[in-house]
């Protein structure tokens, strides 16, 4: 969380200066970021970089493979996974459903899955909770039974028992910690009040009115097409296929094209997926406790004043994966970097997508 907190506050920074930016130097901006670009094509950085604004791309870079084996270059129309940057169409799903009045943010669990095992839970933690990763649920991909039992995960209900018997590790609202359990339980959530799978919903209610024709979620076999290949290593044929999750849902894990997050902010801003007043209530910033407090949160996104300005964004990472998205409301900037590379066991610094986007950033 405090390399997360870092990223966003050189993003918020950048978004300070830009709020009311000028006219754009074209061959100034390209020299700038392909030198940007070089460096971590240097380090074996393998991905893409897009900058937009109001919907115009004012830049894209391409570096590496999407399928080294067959030698397959990355391109405009490459699929990455976008691990937990997914969590924000989770979060529109439901404020959508708020909309609609089948969801109230601050009812319990309980309310809308009375059959939930764990007490604590069902009676104490909220839709808000959940949003805000203050539940004090933790993360299925924890559990034993995942790596398991990981081919097998291929809808939302198949997740549950991964976590359904489990307290919260401290009372619901009183501290933070990061959850992608909770994440899950809203995806059942939206099944049970929509009546519809999380992935049909999804698909019908956020990526066909945005016109996000390359995002989606892997098949029930695990497969999908035009989608880079993730790997552990800079070089070499090692790739994810054992780690990354089988299908992806609520708390991340599908995929797309950085185009389709340009068309994402595009839908958002213009009120093809949230309404003026609920928009304007997912870009206030609420007060979290502990690491929350620090990060400049929303509800379900990172979220920060800039000015007369609000920039918002979620980063994504898992092994072979990492996704950044970033967002002005006003100034109409997105800046979205997706890389296909990650070393299943971390090292002591950021990830170099990371690192890239703060060089971006400033």
């Amino acid at each position: 969380p405090r390399l997360l907190f870092a990223l966003f506050t050189t993003f918020v920074v950048f978004a300070a200066s830009a709020a009311s930016p000028p006219a754009v130097d074209a061959t100034a901006l390209r020299t700038a970021l392909d030198g940007v670009v070089a460096r971590a094509r240097e380090k074996g950085y393998s991905g893409t970089l897009l900058v937009a604004q109001n919907g115009k791309t004012l830049y894209q870079a391409f570096a590496g493979k999407a399928d080294r084996e067959r030698g397959i270059d990355i391109s405009a129309d490459t699929r990455f996974g976008f691990a937990s940057t997914g969590k924000l169409f989770t979060t529109i799903a439901v404020l959508q459903l708020v909309e609609a009045g089948k969801l109230d943010l601050d009812a319990t669990v309980g309310r809308y899955l009375p059959d939930w095992p764990q007490r604590e839970v069902r009676d104490q933690v909220t839709l808000r909770h959940l949003l805000t990763h203050t539940s004090g649920l933790g993360s299925f991909f924890s559990a034993p039974a995942f790596r398991e039992r990981r081919t097998q995960l291929v809808s939302v209900a198949d997740h549950l028992s991964l976590f359904d018997t489990l307290a919260p590790s401290f009372a619901p609202g009183s501290d933070f910690a990061y959850s992608n359990s909770g994440y899950l339980l809203l995806g059942r959530i939206i099944e049970v009040v929509s009546g519809e799978s999380y992935y049909d919903y999804v698909a019908t209610h956020v990526f066909a009115p945005a016109g996000m024709r390359d995002t989606g979620y892997y098949d029930r076999d695990g497969k999908a097409d035009k989608v880079a290949i993730g790997y552990l290593a800079p070089t070499g044929l090692d790739t994810n296929e054992g780690w990354r999750e089988w299908r992806g849902g609520p708390a991340g894990g599908g995929y797309a094209t950085p185009a389709d997050f340009v068309r994402f902010h595009a839908a958002l801003m213009s009120g093809k997926l949230i309404g003026a007043g609920m928009r304007s209530e997912w870009l206030t910033p609420v007060d979290v406790p502990g690491e929350g407090g620090r990060r400049g949160s929303g509800l379900g996104a990172l979220v920060k004043r800039v000015g007369d300005d609000v920039a918002y964004g979620h980063p994504g990472g898992s092994p072979g994966t990492t996704s950044e998205f970033w967002a002005t409301r006003d100034s109409g900037l997105v800046v979205v970097l997706m890389s296909n590379v990650l070393p299943a066991e971390r090292g002591a610094g950021p990830p170099l997508a990371m690192t890239l986007a703060r060089e971006v950033f400033d």
